[in-house]
């Protein structure tokens, strides 16, 4: 089975201080952190990390870290694998699990096969970690947001998403999209459904959410800030439909990575 995230490489590592206190993270990475505590900044946000935390973190991402007490932690770095025919987005940063149990039997697995050189160590170690990715996407994200097909089988649609992801910070009407892309609102909607199993206006607020969620997390804008960035006019309609949709309130998801 294919799936969207390879291992390129797993460790179980300790530093009393880190080799690169900044830089830019080269890979797609999960860092569980087993003993002692350091600090790292990302995008702007400072968060402190203890034994038991986990940090997902994106390619190309610049950062800084500290180690504030000798530190013992897993590292496994991955990348996209773009032969899959599908994706989903994974939340970063500093990351809160819900069902403890099984995140730690995984990662358990994982340092216990992680010196296993032959190939069949290597492909559970990357099930394990397609397990822990997809219970921290669908913690974080269901019963909201579906996942999201990468390979779309309707060029109309393709173009549809693109121009909604790229107009997410203004007023979208249905009727500016079908412009966009030459067709009517009956077809488009048709089509949409087919695809994802939802309507164009709800794969608009689905996308909205989305984005929100990389906002509030990933950056130090403002709540309102980030309301009229994902095309909500009132902080207090974007904050309703946001608990809603996620189950606490925008305020609520930041402090879930900062505790």
């Amino acid at each position: 089975m294919i799936f969207p995230y390879k291992i390129i490489e797993s460790k179980i590592s300790s530093r009393k201080q880190f080799v690169q206190s900044d830089g830019y993270q080269p890979t797609y990475a999960l860092f569980y952190l087993k003993k002692g505590d350091f600090v790292m900044e990302i995008n702007g946000l400072t968060q402190q990390l203890h034994a038991g935390d986990c940090v997902l973190l994106p390619d190309n991402l610049y950062f800084r870290r500290a180690v504030l007490n000798p530190i013992e932690f897993v590292y496994v770095m991955f990348c996209r694998d773009f032969s899959c025919p599908y994706s989903f987005d994974i939340p970063f940063g500093k990351v809160s699990v819900k069902d403890k149990e099984r995140f730690l039997s995984s990662i358990d697995a994982i340092e216990k096969y992680i010196d296993h050189d032959d190939r069949l160590s290597a492909g559970y170690r990357e099930h394990l970690l397609m397990d822990i990715l997809f219970q921290l996407f669908y913690e974080h994200n269901a019963p909201y947001l579906v996942l999201e097909e990468k390979l779309c089988t309707d060029r109309l649609v393709s173009d549809a998403t693109e121009y909604i992801r790229q107009n997410l910070d203004k007023k979208l009407l249905i009727g500016d999209i079908c412009h966009a892309v030459n067709t009517n609102a009956s077809t488009l909607n048709f089509k949409f459904r087919r695809e994802f199993e939802m309507s164009i206006g709800q794969f608009i607020l689905s996308e909205r959410m989305k984005k929100a969620k990389k906002l509030l997390i990933g950056t130090t804008y403002s709540v309102s800030e980030i309301a009229l960035k994902c095309g909500f006019d009132n902080v207090y309609y974007f904050s309703n439909m946001f608990k809603k949709m996620v189950g606490v309130s925008p305020t609520r998801y930041i402090d879930s990575y900062e505790t």
